[in-house]
């Protein structure tokens, strides 16, 4: 395997996900911090947008629209555009499903 395989994200995302299968093999599955291993940085700083979003009082037809950086989208092609926005929509679910979580544990912990 070449060196650029090896220090590549998903690699050491492979090899993490290794290490927690054989710990959970083990009997020792230990709570460890999923949001740190799967999420990149810009992927942090959008999943903070979309908690402001899920917090607000206000009612948002269309919430993709809020995330999307025009900058970046006005760049784009048609098809790029598109993909652009469908992975932006697939990532809006997953963290809303994550704050929805995340919000549930939460308030049974309060409990």
């Amino acid at each position: 395997m070449t060196q650029s395989k090896k220090s590549g994200v998903l690699y050491n995302l492979a090899k993490q996900a290794k290490r927690r299968m054989k710990n959970y093999n083990k009997g020792g599955l230990q709570h460890l911090s999923y949001a740190k291993l799967a999420y990149s940085d810009k992927d942090q700083l959008l999943y903070k947008k979309v908690c402001k979003i899920l917090e607000e009082d206000r009612i948002i037809i269309n919430p993709i629209s809020e995330l999307i950086d025009k900058k970046y989208y006005d760049t784009l092609s048609l098809e790029s555009k598109q993909r652009y926005i469908l992975d932006l929509s697939d990532k809006y679910r997953e963290m809303k499903e994550r704050y929805d979580r995340e919000r549930s544990l939460s308030r049974a912990s309060s409990y």
